[in-house]
């Protein structure tokens, strides 16, 4: 009976270390679960917080290249029907009746079409079109815009599939195409411009292409400093939305940028 005694504590000696030893092992799991899922909360509030930081900072170069562009524009377009309209008005001779009547008549039709212009230009600076219209309605300005100016043959398509994105990526994809059509009207002498807009598996593509100068784009795999500005840009801003940039160009062949971003 002593024997079968001392068997029995020590049983319960045994069953009662490897339930302490069970239950130190959970303790030690679900330490070891909460220090992970701090570190990985830890880690996803450093990530949305670079993104975040990375928004800004891509916010704040996007609106001083929006005001360079302003003041270009107004420098190059508007200014210059100002200037032609106060040149006609100074060189006004009321006592010749009939030029009198032209001149302010060729000033009027100079200050409308620079009202005309700033008009265009705020509409298509303004992110309100996209939050009121979509990435379509707002390239469609664009592309009535360019193809007032009589310069160019535009073509602009969607397919039936392609869905709507998020404002803020709706916003960042425009600009690219503002940068690109900028690009294309300062340095391509092109005489058409085609843009696309389609959805394939889950991923919106954005294609700008014309029958420009085109270049060679060795360049484009030199450091990120030693591009021009209009591409670095658009990098940039494809960087925000994780989408793929790619361009396609040869002298004498025109470019094509192709702009991949997901759903």
């Amino acid at each position: 009976m002593q024997e079968k005694g001392h068997i029995l504590i020590i049983f319960l000696i045994v069953v009662i270390f490897l339930i302490l030893l069970l239950i130190g092992f959970i303790i030690t799991i679900l330490f070891l679960y909460q220090k992970k899922q701090h570190l990985f909360e830890k880690d996803m509030e450093a990530i949305k917080s670079n993104f975040n930081n990375e928004l800004f900072r891509a916010q704040l170069e996007m609106q001083e290249e929006t005001l360079q562009y302003i003041s270009q524009e107004i420098h190059d377009n508007v200014g210059q029907f100002l200037s032609l309209a106060k040149l006609n008005l100074n060189t006004v001779n009321l006592e010749n009746k009939e030029l009198t009547i032209e001149r302010i008549n060729n000033s009027t039709a100079l200050l409308t079409q620079a009202l005309d212009d700033l008009r265009n230009l705020s509409k298509g600076m303004s992110s309100d079109l996209i939050k009121n219209g979509g990435l379509k309605k707002a390239i469609e300005l664009q592309v009535n815009q360019l193809q007032k100016t009589g310069k160019y043959h535009v073509i602009f398509e969607t397919n039936d599939g392609y869905q709507y994105l998020n404002e803020q990526k709706e916003i960042i994809l425009f600009r690219i195409l503002q940068e690109a059509v900028n690009n294309i009207v300062r340095h391509s002498s092109a005489g058409e411009i085609i843009i696309l807009l389609s959805c394939i598996d889950n991923h919106v593509k954005m294609h700008i292409q014309d029958n420009g100068n085109g270049f060679d784009t060795g360049f484009l795999q030199k450091e990120k400093n030693c591009m021009p500005g209009g591409i670095n840009n658009m990098r940039k801003r494809a960087k925000l939305i994780n989408a793929e940039l790619d361009i396609e160009s040869n002298p004498g062949r025109g470019t094509k940028i192709t702009v991949t971003t997901p759903i």
